[in-house]
């Protein structure tokens, strides 16, 4: 019967070599005894392996070791215990293969992947270089792409760029991984152009793997000498970065050539139709290069293929957000929300998208559930805040920011809580929330937002030197903004320094053609330096940008009044009390208008309801008083106008 053990030896052989391994091993456990050369007792281990009996392996070659004690079988154990992630088994196999033969390489190579896979890169580093010493042409360009992964996980992408080209030398000894690695390698050294040029290649490889019957394995096998299980993985990897067209398609995002992304996401989406990820990209690509509804198709496609995953329904509402459709946001948030009730993530921007409608009151009550499903969530809190913020319930925002500075203390929590201070009027406490802000991050003493406040805060105590230095230093930090400008020009405006706020205005206006506070601002300037006519064009432009704007038709009554144009004035006044009928000043200037007139009548009314919008916790007697103290009037009319005053008030100015 030793012939028949011999010819299943040889089918088992024959289905192995065509990797058909279950038929393979049904004849080679038939014909165990035939197997005789050690060559054969080792690809047999290999088959069991192969064949999901690995423990069987690592036994049999544990018997191989015994009566050979062969470095060759201590290699072959080790190489099967590290896929069983067992490298410190494997390692010491590995040591003991190294001890009995130096020279051969693959004990080198194999121990280097060991030590590699325990993140022990020194080491790794050294085996595979004592690896490469040993090997010729035919082995050497996988252990540099291994050396290369070495030095990339190990966080040295240089080095890895260094060894990965090394491994596509040989284009004919190469591998689509090859070039996806150092593609990687130099997109992380801000190598972008040279990453597209070297992943086009590697597109191009894997193309033609694709292409092939047998999914490139023979275009594998013939340039490597990996085995038919690394083929598999490296193939998992291709898939996985989807052919390479989404890695490509990132890399020209940052060139920001958006439609050479669009093109590989949608060469991607065809190869991968059901990719719920290459929709969300390609909409973030869509989006930023303003196609909008094509943005808005895709993240509705990943809606619709995976309701439950809240990225596209956050990407979706971002857009609506964009294009100010908050009520649109509202709804698609609802049905997540709807979906995920006790998603703490749902649940959260559902309060947003209260909060943003202005229903508060819901806002505040779901906040009440995040809380109850999240309360160690410093977020959580600072939303919470931001609500009591919009509600100017202020005492309750500075608590809740306390709270969430308790759980996650950072810069941007200490800067909001100094906000809220400074709202209250607690300067002193909003200055040195922010100097622990710069306590938590140092940097953030420089950031513009911190100048800002800070100058915002010494403005309010009167320190206009300081305010000025911090706006000066955040104009420096930042001399895009407009607003900035628009700050100090204010303190220079309340120092006297006239022409210098007429500059900054300027500068911020040829940052900000649209900003009418600017416009607003350097009206006031002008009006008070006398120069009306630069003063009315000013306040026309102010009303341009924002029509039916109530502080500039009165400034525009004022510049009138100023020259003397008396209808104008009063057509301007009387459309500031058409929007604020409560408006004293407006009624004062009519005053002193109708009197200039010889209208005594119609100035003795304005004089009234001047004093009965003065301050409305005034008493009625230091309104009386108020009148009396007006210049400008003859006495006779003053008298009237407080005869007309008593009688509106009756027996209250008696009790007063």
């Amino acid at each position: 019967m030793k012939w028949m053990k011999r010819i299943w030896f040889r089918m088992g052989n024959h289905y192995r070599k065509k990797r058909e391994f279950e038929q393979a091993l049904k004849y080679m456990r038939k014909g165990e005894s035939a197997i005789t050369s050690f060559d054969d007792k080792l690809h047999y281990a290999e088959l069991l392996h192969n064949s999901g009996h690995s423990e069987e392996a690592v036994t049999y070659l544990g018997r191989l070791i015994d009566s050979s004690g062969s470095h060759r079988a201590y290699e072959r154990r080790a190489h099967i215990l590290r896929e069983l992630n067992r490298e410190t088994e494997a390692i010491e196999d590995l040591d003991e293969a190294i001890r009995l033969n130096a020279d051969n390489y693959l004990n080198w190579y194999t121990r280097g992947i060991a030590h590699k896979d325990l993140n022990q890169y020194e080491e790794a580093i050294r085996d595979l270089k004592e690896s490469i010493k040993r090997e010729d042409d035919s082995t050497v360009i996988s252990t540099y792409y291994e050396l290369g992964m070495t030095y990339y996980e190990s966080g040295n992408p240089a080095e890895a760029a260094n060894c990965f080209r090394l491994s596509i030398q040989q284009p004919d000894r190469a591998i689509p991984m090859y070039y996806y690695m150092l593609s990687v390698s130099l997109d992380l050294m801000d190598h972008v152009q040279e990453a597209v040029g070297v992943l086009q290649e590697g597109i191009q490889l894997a193309d033609r793997y694709e292409a092939e019957a047998d999914g490139g394995y023979a275009m594998f096998a013939g340039s490597t000498n990996y085995s038919y299980g690394a083929f598999l993985t490296f193939q998992r990897q291709v898939r996985e970065a989807y052919s390479f067209r989404k890695p490509m398609a990132d890399l020209y995002v940052q060139l920001g050539d958006l439609g050479q992304a669009e093109f590989y996401l949608s060469e991607a989406i065809e190869r991968y139709p059901d990719s719920y990820e290459l929709y969300l990209k390609r909409a973030e690509v869509f989006n930023r290069s303003g196609n909008k509804n094509a943005a808005k198709a895709d993240l509705e496609w990943a809606i619709e293929a995976e309701p439950d995953d809240y990225r596209a329904y956050f990407d979706l509402a971002r857009i609506y957000r964009e294009d100010a459709r908050e009520e649109l946001a509202y709804e698609l948030i609802s049905k997540l929300y709807g979906r995920q009730p006790d998603s703490p993530l749902a649940c959260y921007w559902m309060v947003d998208c209260y909060y943003r409608v202005g229903r508060n009151e819901e806002a505040l009550a779901l906040n009440d559930k995040l809380l109850e499903l999240e309360n160690d969530d410093a977020p959580n809190y600072v939303q919470r805040a931001d609500i009591y913020m919009e509600m100017n319930d202020l005492p309750s925002a500075e608590q809740s920011l306390k709270e969430a500075a308790a759980l996650q203390d950072g810069s941007e929590i200490r800067n909001k809580l100094s906000y809220v201070l400074y709202l209250q009027g607690r300067n002193e406490e909003a200055l040195l929330e922010l100097q622990e802000a710069v306590k938590q991050e140092e940097a953030f003493s420089e950031h513009p937002t911190y100048l800002a406040a800070s100058g915002h805060i010494y403005k309010e105590m009167g320190m206009w030197d300081l305010a000025i230095d911090a706006y000066s230093q955040a104009i420096q930090a930042q001399p895009s903004n407009s607003r900035f400008y628009e700050f100090r020009a204010v303190c220079f405006v309340e120092t006297g320094q006239l022409e210098r706020g007429l500059t900054d205005c300027a500068q911020g206006l040829s940052l900000n053609p649209e900003q009418g506070s600017l416009y607003s601002l350097r009206s006031g300037i002008y009006y008070t330096m006398a120069d009306y006519a630069r003063a009315k064009e000013d306040t026309l432009n102010v009303l341009e940008l924002s029509p039916g704007h109530p502080g500039a038709y009165f400034r525009l009554g004022q510049i009138y009044y100023k020259d003397q144009d008396e209808d104008a004035a009063l057509a301007a006044f009387d459309e500031v009390l058409k929007m604020v009928p409560e408006h004293a000043d407006s009624y004062l200037y009519k005053a002193h208008i109708y009197y200039g007139q010889f209208e005594h009548e119609d100035a003795i009314q304005s004089i009234v309801n001047w004093s009965l919008h003065l301050h409305k916790e005034m008493s009625p007697a230091d309104k009386i008083q108020a009148i009396e103290g007006l210049e400008g009037f003859e006495e006779g009319v003053l008298e009237k106008a407080v005869e007309r005053l008593t009688g509106m008030y009756g027996h209250q100015l008696y009790l007063s």
